[in-house]
């Protein structure tokens, strides 16, 4: 049966890949001036001063579950705050945000894979068809309605960080369904940052140049979107999507970041928007939406 929360799952899970989106873009545009390692660090070392206020009094309250969870926390931290991240920033020192989400964009086919391989989830045929669906709009959307360009697309460093990227979410994503009933969400995710810093402290000890960055006003800006936004709100949303449903049908809301890219530069830089994102985007919502209809169906 179904978390009873799980109706509110796909809001959740839409805003975390709304404010993924801008993380992209961010990582993108402070890559030329902070190097990924260092950036993640910083990025999760202000969200922890955010989370652990949030979180003390049920840490307090959790100290037994929390002790007995430390090696699923050390996982978490490794997965989804450390590894994952890196790679991600790392793709995009090399590669454009497109090419990046369109490596992206085979997460949800790999969630499923891990799904099926560790939880034992089915998947059933309007599933597949909403994966693909998905998948084939994202792909329209990523090429600007031009398949033809992908002919083009080369495996480059940038493109081989997001292929490690890819299945470090998905084990991540896995994870998330497997948490023991007696830790509390908030705690879970505060201490998994804790967890990640503590696997990229070591890192950052041996290169401490990684934080060396110079200051300015769009910097600290874009550092404190990826620290509030795509880490404290989006990770919390996520969780708690992939919580309700499973990693097998959230996966599939990851293909709504080239969606939401068109439409924030619609609605925030006055750009045109054309025929193939409106196809691109009817692909994607096509998709997810017979895989809702397949959980209610089965």
């Amino acid at each position: 049966m179904n978390d009873p929360g799980s109706r509110w799952a796909p809001v959740l899970l839409a805003t975390a890949a709304l404010l993924w989106s801008g993380n992209f873009i961010a990582g993108r545009v402070l890559g030329d001036s902070i190097e990924a390692l260092g950036l993640n660090y910083l990025r999760w070392s202000l969200a922890l001063l955010i989370l652990l206020p949030l979180a003390a009094t049920e840490i307090a309250r959790s100290r037994a579950a929390i002790g007995a969870s430390w090696a699923y926390l050390l996982a978490l931290g490794l997965t989804g705050v450390a590894a994952f991240q890196i790679f991600a920033y790392k793709a995009l020192e090399h590669t454009a945000v497109t090419n990046a989400i369109l490596v992206l964009a085979t997460a949800p086919a790999v969630m499923v894979l891990f799904s099926r391989l560790a939880l034992g989830e089915p998947m059933h045929g309007r599933q597949w068809l909403g994966i693909i669906a998905s998948f084939c709009g994202a792909i329209v959307l990523v090429s600007h309605g031009d398949l033809a360009l992908l002919r083009e697309l080369e495996l480059g460093a940038g493109e081989l960080w997001m292929l490690a990227a890819v299945p470090t979410w998905a084990v991540y994503s896995v994870l998330l369904k497997r948490r023991p009933q007696a830790l509390p969400a908030r705690s879970m995710l505060a201490l998994s940052a804790v967890a990640g810093l503590a696997w990229m402290t070591p890192l950052v000890v041996l290169s401490p140049s990684v934080l060396l960055v110079a200051w300015t006003p769009g910097i600290m800006a874009g550092v404190a979107y990826v620290a509030v936004g795509s880490s404290v709100i989006a990770f919390y949303c996520w969780n708690r999507g992939v919580m309700s449903i499973g990693p097998a049908r959230a996966g599939i809301y990851l293909h709504l970041m080239p969606v939401f890219g068109p439409v924030l530069a619609f609605l925030l830089l006055d750009e045109t928007l054309q025929v193939y994102h409106l196809w691109g985007a009817a692909l994607v919502f096509t998709g997810i939406a017979l895989t809702q209809l397949a959980r209610r169906s089965a």
